[in-house]
């Protein structure tokens, strides 16, 4: 009976010490700003247009990715460095844009928008405009009426890439990123 007892002090300071115990099992600790929220990066193989990509984050009980404006360019370079981890190098040899490595971000303009001209973006949940962008050179460019936010992946001929934003069509597709409120492991 003892040993029992040990074992599960030991199993509750395990789970204690872990960093995730704010999120759900499969999701990543944001710690970007004061606050600390839950991080849902989709797999490599799931690409949804940005509908979708919303109904699956609801679906997990988030939303997609927005940046708010609080914290906004600190949390960008966590979320930048999240996607980075986990896509881990490219291949080696093919530098350039990697159009089928983008990952949506719940903003939206109405309206023309050029790289002179940003146009007004807003945040999808709340309306308040984007006050800030972390956009490529030449972007945004929209092409066709692309009037969505997704970061876009850019590498070298190592391999080694950095993400930055990309207007993109709503109904092409990109992985998903979803955001959600930690929930405080007592409750559970």
């Amino acid at each position: 009976k003892m040993l029992r007892q040990i074992a599960a002090l030991a199993l509750v300071a395990l789970a204690n010490s872990q960093d995730t115990h704010y999120c759900p099992d499969g999701w990543l600790v944001n710690d970007a700003g004061s606050n600390i929220g839950c991080i849902l990066l989709g797999g490599l193989d799931e690409r949804l247009n940005k509908h979708d990509a919303g109904l699956v984050c609801e679906g997990h009980g988030g939303w997609l990715l927005e940046l708010d404006e609080r914290h906004s360019v600190h949390k960008n370079n966590v979320i930048k460095g999240m996607i980075s981890d986990k896509v881990g190098q490219g291949n080696w040899g093919i530098p350039g844009m990697k159009y089928d490595d983008q990952w949506w971000i719940a903003a939206t303009v109405n309206g023309h928008h050029s790289d002179h001209n940003y146009g007004n973006w807003t945040w999808d949940s709340t309306g308040h405009e984007v006050t800030w962008f972390d956009w490529y050179d030449g972007e945004p460019s929209d092409y066709h009426g692309e009037n969505c936010l997704t970061y876009l992946r850019d590498q070298d001929i190592f391999g080694y890439g950095a993400y930055h934003w990309n207007d993109w069509d709503c109904d092409w597709v990109a992985r998903y990123i979803c955001e959600a409120p930690p929930s405080n492991y007592l409750d559970d």
